[in-house]
Formats: C-alpha cells, structure tokens, sequence
C-alpha cells in the first residue's frame, strides 16, 4: 500500500518546479549581466533539482517505500518550498 505521504511530496515538487520556472523567467530580462548569469545558472540548478525530486518521490512511491521515508522528504520538501518562495518574492523586486 502507498502511503498518502507521497502524494503529499510530489504536489510540493510539482508547486516547488512551477515556482522556480517563474524565478527563472523574472531573471530571463537581465541574463546578459554579470550577476543576471549567476542568478540564472542558480535557477537553473534548482530546476533541475525540483525535477529530480519529482522523479526520485515517484520511484520511491512505486516501490513501496512508505511513511519513515515519506515523512522526512515531507518535510524537507516543505522547507524547500518555502525557501524557494521566498526566493521568488526577492526576484520580483
């Protein structure tokens, strides 16, 4: 049986990747500047890593793994996701 927990992980990393695509776009505009290319290799990574997550949470989720996983990355994944908000609010400065 697959624990609910999952579900729970993979929502957030779904909302988590949305929110950085929209971090990346507000940083598309000054992409030719010095700190513009540090800020998009930045977004980059952790769109790469969001997708990831997605990906590891599914795996994990079709092989069982249940609540003493899920619950740890629930909660990882949360402070990420408020992190990368916060993130996304500076970057609309």
């Amino acid at each position: 049986m697959t624990h609910y927990l999952w579900y729970i992980d993979i929502g957030a990393a779904v909302a988590q990747t949305v929110i950085v695509a929209l971090i990346f776009k507000n940083y598309l505009g000054i992409g030719f500047t010095k700190i513009g290319r540090i800020l998009l290799s930045v977004s980059a990574i952790l769109l790469v890593e969001s997708i990831s997550m997605i990906a590891i949470y599914y795996m994990w989720l079709s092989l069982g793994l249940g609540m003493e996983v899920a619950a740890p990355t629930l909660l990882i994944t949360i402070l990420n996701l408020v992190v990368i908000s916060l993130l996304y609010v500076i970057s609309r400065l």
